[in-house]
């Protein structure tokens, strides 16, 4: 039984550094997919400013076409009025002109916000293609490091993985199922130690009977409480 104790307890410790390794390809992982995310973010931004200034620069063209069929239209009431012939047709007509002048320069205002607009998008625009160079650059540099790390961190993990199949190699098929079924339900921790009559896995005291049988290590003991397998570990100061 302390065999079996002792090939867990092994297996059990591989099997936290393969965990640590595939944690360390992961975030790495993650790392990348985060900088993309900000990266396609970044774009997105751009898609959206350059149709704001697509729609800016149409409204322009369409004021920019007012402007000009509506000073036609004053030019030709100008000419008219030196030919009318009543004092109402003139008045009336010379209001009909200052309201179109009125309504030219609201359009030449509107045409200077518009191009002010422009410019600012232009400019933002340009502040964001900045920062996309500058994470293009910092995502191939993170793609390189990531790409190196997980290379070795992969050798390493099949070299842990061959001393894995040998150590599990060791246990029974039975034993073996039953320490996988606990270590997935468990975080991790299928085996582990009791010091001062507690668990530390779930760190709640043992009862007084199954903690006696624990020392006798004639036997496998799960603990009560989290299903853990159990192996009796002296505390420092402990006869």
């Amino acid at each position: 039984m302390k065999a079996n104790i002792s090939h867990l307890r092994e297996l059990q410790a591989i099997d936290l550094k393969i965990s640590a390794l595939d944690k360390e390809i992961a975030a790495g992982s993650a790392e990348i997919d985060s900088r993309s995310a900000s990266l396609e973010g970044h774009k997105d931004i751009i898609v959206q400013l350059t149709a704001k200034i697509a729609v800016c620069e149409q409204r322009r063209r369409e004021l920019e076409g007012e402007l000009e069929d509506e000073q036609a239209r004053i030019t030709e009431r100008q000419a008219k009025l030196m030919n009318v012939q009543t004092n109402r047709e003139y008045q009336s007509m010379l209001k009909e002109t200052e309201d179109a002048k009125k309504a030219n320069t609201q359009r030449e205002e509107a045409a200077v916000q518009l191009m002010e607009q422009i410019e600012t998008l232009t400019t933002q625009i340009e502040e964001e293609n900045k920062i996309c160079e500058e994470d293009e650059k910092m995502l191939a540099e993170d793609i390189a490091a990531v790409e190196k790390k997980a290379s070795q961190f992969t050798a390493e993990r099949n070299k842990i993985m061959k001393s894995r199949e040998s150590m599990a190699s060791a246990i029974s098929a039975s034993l073996l199922k039953k320490y996988t079924s606990i270590r997935d339900k468990r975080n991790g921790l299928a085996i582990v130690p009791v010091t001062g009559s507690v668990c530390r896995g779930c760190f709640m005291n043992i009862p007084p009977q199954l903690y006696n049988e624990l020392m006798k290590e004639d036997k496998l003991i799960s603990c009560p409480t989290c299903h853990r397998i159990m192996f009796h570990e002296t505390e420092t100061g402990e006869e």
